[in-house]
């Protein structure tokens, strides 16, 4: 969910009416489906709670270079999920703060390769020993008030398009559906990968270029 601190205001009929939600498909992306990203590349707030809720309205300032899911608009706001410093979630905002972002839909191996940083996620994707392939490793955690769960994965997949459908080990092991978007990744698992609330979830930024050529197969 997404936190930020905001004052209460009074907001005018423009203003979004509804709630702000995840699409019905949920928080994952999948091969071909049409995906818009965008950053913040202007000073904006989000709309946390629509006009008429019992807890009224309240307006939060967003960072500027926070990037944002679009999902849909409504007059002059955007719903969309928004990865920021203090949290994730779905929020409206303004659609004039923000820039949407070309990508490539038909990358090439080498553009998923590197490390990959979101919330509590961090992810090293590497070329493969096997052509066309990449080999991930990856550290999640969630911290509570007075613990803290953590969970991990590793193994190897194919790349199609700019769609990734990792799966670690069989069926009902840890499997993350991975979109790429230019310096972004769109993440979501199957809640198997690691202890209570210890997700692979949300949009994930580019920490480096750590490019790396595939390493032959080892001759027995």
């Amino acid at each position: 969910m997404l936190i930020v601190s905001g004052v209460q205001t009074c907001w005018a009929q423009s203003r979004p009416t509804e709630d702000c939600a995840l699409p019905d498909t949920g928080f994952a992306t999948m091969p071909g489906q049409k995906v818009q990203i965008a950053k913040v590349a202007k000073q904006a707030a989000v709309q946390l709670e629509v006009c008429g809720s019992p807890k009224g309205c309240v307006e939060a300032p967003v960072a500027l270079g926070t990037p944002v899911e679009i999902y849909r608009r409504q007059g002059g706001w955007t719903c969309g999920y928004i990865s920021g410093h203090d949290g994730a979630g779905p929020a409206w905002i303004r659609s004039e703060a923000l820039s949407v972002l070309p990508y490539d839909g038909n990358p090439s191996l080498r553009a998923w390769l590197g490390t990959w940083t979101g919330g509590e996620d961090r992810v090293r994707i590497r070329a493969g020993s096997v052509a066309g392939t990449v080999r991930l490793e990856g550290s999640a955690m969630w911290s509570g008030k007075y613990t803290a769960h953590f969970g991990d994965t590793k193994g190897s997949a194919s790349p199609e398009g700019n769609h990734l459908h990792f799966v670690e080990n069989g069926p009902d092991s840890c499997s993350i559906e991975m979109t790429l978007l230019g310096r972004y990744i769109i993440a979501s698992d199957n809640q198997a990968c690691g202890g209570l609330n210890a997700r692979f979830q949300g949009i994930w930024k580019r920490a480096n270029t750590e490019l790396t050529s595939p390493r032959p197969p080892v001759k027995q």
